[in-house]
């Protein structure tokens, strides 16, 4: 047993480096995950920056030193999938409701975040 545990000792720190590599971020049901810097090297105002804006302002105490965007949550009504890279550039996903009157798919989200569809109107010609 005392043979061994040079190569324990060897192998123990050997794979600590590798764990630390490993990706830890969860993609939750909504999100996809991003290539975080092509959102970011546009200097125009685009919707995932505008999203991110709302993001940050949600969960502002839990990362306040990130960088947040925010994409339309895939197949998901009425939601958003937010994106921070925190300081060590790791991503978190947060799948949260999307901001009132944000358009969704057949109207806007209402005050519940629910889709509030919007009537038909028909028009007649005589």
């Amino acid at each position: 047993m005392n043979a061994m545990m040079p190569t324990i000792f060897f192998l123990l720190f050997a794979i600590l480096p590798i764990t630390c590599l490993m990706e830890t971020t969860n993609v939750p049901n909504g999100c996809t995950k991003v290539d975080f810097p092509s959102f970011l090297n546009t200097t125009e105002n685009t919707l995932a920056k505008t999203l991110g804006r709302y993001c940050l302002l949600v969960y502002l105490n839990m990362y306040p030193n990130g960088t947040w965007i925010g994409i339309a949550g895939q197949g998901q009504v009425c939601k958003v999938c937010c994106v921070c890279e925190d300081t060590e550039e790791t991503l978190h996903y947060i799948l949260t409701k999307a901001p009132n009157t944000f358009p969704c798919p057949n109207g806007k989200c209402n005050s519940k975040r629910k889709v509030h569809t919007k009537k038909k109107s028909t028009i007649k010609i005589w």
